[in-house]
């Protein structure tokens, strides 16, 4: 997969946990909404090492 459409399929992933964020901030209040921010920081910081990996496997089949 290009890293390129990683990254995009990322962003689209993040939009959706902070629009939940906000849904659950409306519903159930600051501390499930903040839940929500928590773990969304979690996977962006898993996503990033991922990307990071990534791109350097591509850099390293370059010739």
């Amino acid at each position: 997969m290009p890293l390129i459409q990683i990254m995009r399929l990322g962003v689209l992933a993040s939009t959706g946990w902070l629009a939940l964020a906000a849904l659950l901030w409306q519903r159930h209040g600051f501390l499930w909404a903040f839940l929500a921010v928590l773990i969304w920081v979690a996977l962006l910081r898993l996503f990033q090492q991922a990307v990071l990996a990534h791109a350097k496997s591509l850099a390293g089949k370059t010739p």
